[in-house]
């Protein structure tokens, strides 16, 4: 705001006309300002002065930067990156892991690496596990193999490879399947083979044979208990059940 002195009544000009002094001194203070307005109205926004913004802007945010950069500063005296959250340890992760699901050594192994932890550190919290009883590959493969054998009927063949899909040991594997029965193992496989003989009419007897062993092999039958059960098939007697007697047979 621009203030001017105007001179005393008594010194102004006596025939009463418009001081032309006075309205040009007022018109040139107009032009001036609005000038000034046009300068400002078309600075970049963001420069500083432009309608005062930026100016306010820049003191707010300047704490802010120097908090940051300070905690900046700090994390970098200690050695970690600014915002970092603390790694889980492979042991937490493997209690994370088991409480979803029950795993194998192997299964457990695999996660973990996946998760990069260290061979060393993953192998000590397998052995931990394993000696608390929390990883129990025995045990699991018994029970994979009961529920694969009442379930599914799977064959010994069958049983092994879906353990191994669970990265079981290959000696807990065969302890597993060693535990089988050999007349329980053969009255499923003459099971097998009489249902599906049913479905082999229309055929001669060399062809209906040579489709119900390969059948049979599919399924992890063969040899000569797979041999016996397909001719006992197609003879009309296969249909006994689980009464049937292995007969000295031995299932590998």
């Amino acid at each position: 705001m621009a203030v001017r002195f105007l001179p005393d009544p008594g010194e102004r000009p006596a025939h009463g006309a418009p001081d032309r002094e006075d309205l040009a001194e007022v018109i040139e203070l107009r032009s001036l300002l609005s000038r000034r307005g046009r300068e400002a109205e078309d600075r970049p926004a963001g420069e500083p002065g432009h309608d005062g913004e930026s100016s306010a802007g820049e003191a707010a945010t300047a704490p802010e930067r120097v908090g940051a950069a300070s905690e900046a500063e700090e994390a970098e005296e200690l050695g970690e990156a600014p915002g970092s959250v603390e790694r889980p340890t492979a042991k937490a992760d493997g209690v994370r892991i088991l409480a979803r699901r029950a795993r194998s050594s192997g299964e457990l192994r695999e996660e973990l690496l996946r998760l990069d932890h260290e061979p060393g550190e993953v192998e000590a919290v397998i052995a931990e596990f394993a000696d608390s009883l929390y990883l129990d590959d025995l045990g699991l493969a018994r029970a994979l193999t009961e529920k694969l054998r009442d379930a599914k009927r799977a064959s010994r063949s069958q049983i092994r490879v879906k353990l191994r899909e669970r990265r079981l040991p290959d000696a807990v594997i065969e302890e597993a399947v060693g535990e089988l029965d050999a007349e329980e193992e053969f009255a499923i496989l003459r099971e097998t083979a009489a249902e599906r003989a049913r479905k082999l009419g229309g055929v001669d007897r060399q062809t209906a044979e040579r489709r119900l062993l390969g059948y049979l092999a599919r399924r992890g039958w063969s040899g000569e208990p797979a041999l016996r059960a397909a001719r006992d098939a197609l003879d009309g007697v296969g249909g006994e059940g689980r009464g049937g007697c292995a007969g000295g047979v031995r299932f590998v």
